[in-house]
């Protein structure tokens, strides 16, 4: 079961939170590894398109909204639609992504919450991330911040 047993309030908070937002979602058939991605050019409404994959894959469709929501939030617009050629951009990559996934992980797994499963027992990695309705993978991340 997973935490409160809301695993469905979240998504519609996600999709309420990209209509406010303005983003449209889009549903496409990705190439493996690529499962999501944010897009937002500078005269057009952003963009978050999603895997058709992930439709029966909860914790893993939660988990890659929550972070392509966390670009929308944390990204400077006109740094989007452009180039990457050297180190220095590369970097730049790699902040905004760990920057979405802090954004997503917080969203997803709120500290208070996490501190009182853990009270509760459930220190196990999977155990967490089955209750978080999350991936493991986030979970880990989000155990480093907290």
């Amino acid at each position: 079961m997973t935490i409160c047993g809301k695993e469905g309030v979240v998504m519609k908070e996600m999709y309420a939170i990209a209509e406010r937002e303005g983003i449209n979602i889009r549903w496409w058939d990705f190439a493996p590894p690529l499962r999501g991605l944010y897009w937002a050019p500078k005269d057009l409404p952003p963009v978050i398109a999603l895997d058709n994959a992930l439709e029966n894959n909860t914790p893993l469709l939660r988990s890659i909204f929550a972070e392509e929501l966390g670009h929308h939030f944390t990204l400077d617009r006109a740094a989007i639609c452009r180039t990457y050629f050297n180190y220095r951009d590369r970097l730049a990559v790699s902040r905004a992504e760990y920057r979405a996934w802090k954004w997503a992980a917080e969203y997803l797994i709120p500290k208070k919450q996490l501190r009182k499963a853990l009270r509760n027992g459930n220190g196990t990695l999977w155990d967490l991330a089955e209750l978080f309705d999350v991936t493991e993978e986030m979970m880990e991340f989000r155990l480093k911040l907290a």
